[in-house]
């Protein structure tokens, strides 16, 4: 049996200037975290490095969450189709932005010692651990109940390890001189800021739970959407670049 879903527009909290500018963010997002996977593709297919194989699919995983959580967004906008479940998208977006920059943390900083990496991959399993966990948890509990404080409070949590784990890494590995120049370090300058702004989205939303109107938490989100979207141009930018220098 198919969705009842009709055509028109479905206002964000009732106010037509607020959709209008939701509306713009996610079609920035969409056009932008697409091309953004697009470049990610073909750097991976043009790369000789097989190690650097396994950064490039979470760079494509970025943009593909990204223009989903977009495209998404855009449906609820101008369909009477609801997508609150779109969070938890947006949830693997800033898990796959946190695990990407980890990832070049260790391409910048390696180790020789088997312990060492032991010990990494070990780490690196439990936070995809945590991080697949808490995206599904916040997707079947949002189709299933709507949302709600624990929801959002698990999203929120999640966000905040996540962004610390991103942090830590990206600022670690741009100390280092042997990365100074290279794509490595261009990729770790350019994602750490998309990575603080997407993740302020999710972690906005606990807000309306400490009292702010939810209008007022909408109207913050939708200015770290276009921020987020317009840090992962640049980003993008220099994919291209790099993919036009081999």
């Amino acid at each position: 049996m198919f969705i009842d879903v009709t055509v028109g527009l479905d206002t964000i909290a009732g106010n037509a200037n607020l959709t209008f500018i939701f509306f713009i963010a996610f079609v920035l997002e969409a056009m932008i975290a697409i091309r953004f996977g697009y470049y990610a593709a073909l750097n991976r297919r043009a790369g000789e490095v097989r190690t650097q194989s396994t950064l490039w699919r979470m760079l494509v995983g970025v943009g593909l969450t990204g223009g989903i959580y977009a495209v998404l967004g855009i449906l609820d906008v101008v369909t009477s189709l609801s997508t609150p479940y779109r969070n938890a998208i947006l949830l693997a977006h800033v898990v796959l932005l946190a695990m990407a920059l980890r990832t070049l943390y260790h391409q910048a900083v390696p180790v020789s010692d088997g312990g060492d990496q032991a010990a990494r991959r070990t780490v690196d399993r439990r936070l995809w651990l945590v991080g697949v966990s808490s995206i599904l948890a916040v997707g079947a509990a949002t189709i299933r109940f709507g949302g709600g404080p624990i929801v959002f409070g698990l999203e929120t949590a999640t966000s905040v390890v996540f962004v610390a784990v991103g942090v830590n890494a990206g600022v670690t590995a741009t100390t280092e001189s042997r990365v100074q120049g290279t794509v490595v370090d261009t990729l770790l300058r350019h994602l750490l800021p998309v990575l603080l702004l997407a993740a302020f989205v999710p972690m906005l939303t606990v807000a309306t739970f400490a009292g702010l109107p939810l209008e007022v938490v909408l109207h913050v989100q939708v200015v770290f959407v276009i921020m987020a979207a317009t840090a992962l141009m640049t980003a993008t930018i220099k994919l291209r670049q790099n993919l036009a220098g081999r």
